[in-house]
């Protein structure tokens, strides 16, 4: 009997404590906040989108190969190094043609192992990027540059000066202006 009474009493004490109502605790500031910037950034709509735009117009601009450009190599202080006019692009050393791993079947399984490079060695080189001058030298640099579609004016002499002669500024001039219009930018005066 009282092991009855006890069972009840537990009972009733259960079903009143299922009746009390708990209130929700209040947001954080910090969720208030969080929710405030996602709807924020949900609410934005792009019609244009700068980055996009830029990306697309190196893409057009660099992936013509006879694109002319220029070049100023730049030592470690920032100082000019070499200037040169460049056919198509520069180029990083560390672009492939071909994948960096293959996937073969051995009695281990399925293994993924490194690939040969385009040249068939294994391994890495130091960082460098390369180019062809429109006369057709072959230029490898491991250190800063700065590239553009448009002659650069120097203030400071470079310390290997690659002569431009007056006809070949004008023909890259006018060559620019016409890949400059293909990619539809402005040409430069």
């Amino acid at each position: 009997m009282i092991r009855s009474s006890m069972i009840a009493a537990c009972a009733a004490a259960l079903a009143l404590a299922a009746c009390t109502e708990v209130a929700p605790a209040a947001p954080s500031t910090r969720d208030t906040q969080a929710r405030a910037a996602a709807t924020a950034a949900n609410s934005v709509r792009f019609t244009r989108n700068a980055e996009i735009e830029n990306i697309t117009r190196r893409l057009q601009l660099t992936g013509n190969p006879d694109l002319l450009g220029f070049v100023v190599l730049l030592n470690e202080a920032g100082q000019p190094i070499m200037y040169t006019s460049v056919k198509g692009k520069v180029t990083s050393g560390g672009k492939r043609l071909t994948p960096t791993d293959v996937r073969e079947d051995d009695f281990e399984g399925d293994m993924l192992r490194a690939a040969p490079s385009d040249e068939g060695t294994y391994g890495n080189s130091a960082p460098y990027v390369f180019f062809w001058t429109t006369d057709g030298q072959y230029i490898q640099w491991s250190g800063n540059y700065l590239y553009s579609d448009q002659p650069f004016r120097l203030n400071t002499q470079p310390l290997i000066v690659k002569v431009l002669d007056a006809e070949s500024i004008e023909a890259a001039r006018v060559a620019g202006n016409a890949t400059a219009r293909a990619a539809g930018l402005p040409a430069a005066n």
